[in-house]
């Protein structure tokens, strides 16, 4: 098969790592690769989607690969679709879900999903007395999200009223210019999240092992929002829970059948364990971001077989494997992110430190400048690896990174890396390196 991957992060370099893993592999394309992985593959520019597409059908492509959420919103497979090319990701209309926070409710609401209460309220009803409406239909804290795509960083809880009330009025005022002229104000909600990323193949929803991120840009899920600092994958659940989440997944596929959601592609359930069950905090529309680094390395099958089974709508005869233990991403950002990241700063030294910590590096916000690979961008790269003491190789490897501006969290993962457990592991048979001891 002849692949195309869009997009230029951490997370496709990932699925293009992946995919040419893959004996089903003819020739991996690439669009809008960054500097790190441009390698990889063949370069494909275009000033287009509808471009892209008829370039792509000239070359005999037969898959395309859409990793970012906002070329999904604006319609890149419909232009795919009409020249006969397959796509893993969603149409323009059923990416709403992740594209419209206020249309995903909707979603919800008429399956009877289980999520937050919410109200809606728009710029154009916003009047002091609106606001003042809206808000006192809840408790403090609240939660404030832009509707729209804001690249992670349109959500707010509110931990006061006065900061709740000057929130909504700047997010209705244009602080995200279009994606929060409409807003969700949302009930907060308490307990563990769970990032639930799965095929659909228009009759099948095929979940893969749930995983965690960590938005906060500081140890302790602290500090600003960002796009994401680390992930983890699998995350440790009780039968109670794992049994919850099956009935989930059933409960989503029977709504996407009645709603005749017909794409092939991802679905991601940002999920939150609260003590009344399982809710829905938003829906994404492709692979997370970290996560995907983590849930990829873990994998262990043919990713484009199974992406091939998609399009064929044949996922109901899929069968997922995986690798023992658990796998890590912890994402190495520019200091200054996420609000003024510092672009320009060399990174000197990663063949040396994927060889002495045998980890996988994925590139991001990078680009090379005189010959030399410096960092062009917030989240610059992730750092990765499966199995026991894997957390420690991670955080070995990165202090080992020559590149000043680095930013990264300490804490990603299940395990207090403050006990210092050795590279060895903890002796015990079958251990994922969670137990502590």
């Amino acid at each position: 098969m002849k692949v195309l991957v869009y997009g230029s992060g951490a997370r496709e370099h990932t699925l293009a790592w992946k995919i040419k893993q893959s004996p089903l592999l003819e020739k991996l394309y690439l669009c809008k690769a960054n500097d790190g992985f441009a390698n990889l593959g063949e370069n494909l520019e275009a000033a287009s989607f509808a471009e892209l597409a008829k370039l792509a059908a000239e070359k005999g492509i037969d898959l395309l690969v859409v990793g970012p959420e906002d070329p999904l919103v604006s319609g890149i497979v419909d232009e795919f679709k009409k020249v006969g090319i397959p796509v893993i990701g969603a149409d323009k209309k059923w990416a709403m879900l992740e594209g419209s926070k206020s249309f995903a409710k909707d979603f919800m609401q008429r399956n009877d999903i289980p999520t937050g209460k919410y109200e809606i309220i728009t710029d154009k009803e916003a009047t002091k007395e609106n606001i003042y409406n809206a808000l006192e239909k809840f408790n403090i804290p609240v939660v404030l999200k832009a509707d729209g795509l804001a690249a992670g960083k349109g959500v707010y809880i509110a931990n006061t009223r006065l900061s709740a009330e000057i929130t909504l009025n700047e997010f209705l005022s244009g602080k995200f210019n279009e994606a929060s002229r409409t807003v969700l104000v949302e009930e907060f909600l308490e307990g563990p999240e769970l990032s639930l990323i799965s095929l659909w193949d228009g009759k099948t929803l095929l979940p893969l092992i749930p995983a965690r991120d960590y938005k906060k840009l500081e140890e302790g899920n602290k500090g600003l929002n960002t796009g994401g600092m680390g992930a983890y994958c699998p995350v440790s659940l009780t039968a109670d829970e794992y049994m919850q989440l099956e009935d989930y997944v059933k409960l989503l596929e029977s709504a996407l059948r009645k709603e005749n959601a017909d794409f092939t592609g991802i679905i991601y359930s940002g999920l939150i364990m609260t003590a009344d069950g399982i809710k829905v905090l938003e829906y994404n529309m492709r692979f997370g971001d970290p996560e995907t680094q983590p849930l990829m390395m873990h994998l262990d099958c043919d990713l484009l077989e199974l992406f091939k089974m998609c399009i064929d709508r044949q996922l109901d005869k899929a069968e997922l494997k995986w690798k023992q233990g658990q796998s890590f991403c912890v994402v190495v950002a520019a200091e200054g992110y996420p609000e003024n990241p510092v672009k320009g700063g060399e990174i000197k030294n990663i063949d040396d430190i994927i060889k002495h910590n045998d980890v996988e590096v994925f590139f991001a916000g990078v680009k090379k400048q005189d010959g030399k690979l410096v960092a062009n961008g917030g989240r610059v790269l992730s750092v990765c690896k499966t199995g026991a003491t894997a957390q420690k190789y991670i955080y070995d490897a990165i202090n080992e990174l020559d590149f000043g501006d680095k930013r990264y969290r300490r804490d990603i993962g299940e395990v207090d890396l403050s006990k210092e457990l050795s590279r060895e592991g903890c002796g015990h048979e079958g251990c994922c390196n969670n137990c502590g001891l």
